[in-house]
């Protein structure tokens, strides 16, 4: 029994079907074909959001549960939720050992926003200052605040880590 799941990644591109077939996860966009023998799957990283399976010699595939239909994504968690059933089972008989992981949510993101957020208010407070009369103070305190703003772009790479 083969099973299948599609969804578009881009406005742009042709829609990709993923689809189990014998022992192998099989991507095909447009013409392209790729196959993905699950004996050699490593991890499954399942979430509400895709799936990431990664194989032997770095290769991977992901599979996101939204898709574009036109210019806007729409969410196909009733189509994507029994693929990832019968994606999950058949990697657990192809490959007992690899292992399989629960994605939570990116801690990143909040830092980012805080970031973005920073950074407009060091630009208002430049602009007032500056409408002021006091272009020195505002300057002053605007640097002080993208200094904040790089220390806070520093930690991003280590957020996620511990999760690994």
């Amino acid at each position: 029994m083969t099973i299948s799941y599609a969804a578009r990644l881009s406005p742009w591109q042709a829609e990709t079907v993923w689809t189990l077939e014998a022992g192998e996860v099989v991507e095909r966009r447009g013409d392209r074909e790729k196959r993905f023998a699950l004996a050699d799957l490593v991890s499954l990283r399942a979430s509400a959001t895709g799936v990431v399976l990664r194989f032997k010699r770095r290769r991977q595939v992901q599979a996101p549960a939204m898709s574009y239909g036109g210019l806007r994504p729409r969410d196909q968690a009733a189509t994507f939720a029994p693929f990832l059933a019968a994606l999950m089972s058949a990697s657990q008989s192809a490959a007992p050992r690899a292992r399989v992981l629960a994605s939570a949510a990116p801690l990143g993101e909040p830092v980012i926003w805080t970031m973005a957020l920073m950074g407009a208010g060091a630009l208002a407070l430049l602009v007032f200052a500056a409408g002021m009369g006091a272009w020195a103070l505002g300057l002053t305190l605007a640097a002080r605040l993208v200094f904040v703003l790089i220390l806070a772009g520093a930690i991003l790479p280590w957020l996620d880590r511990a999760r690994r």
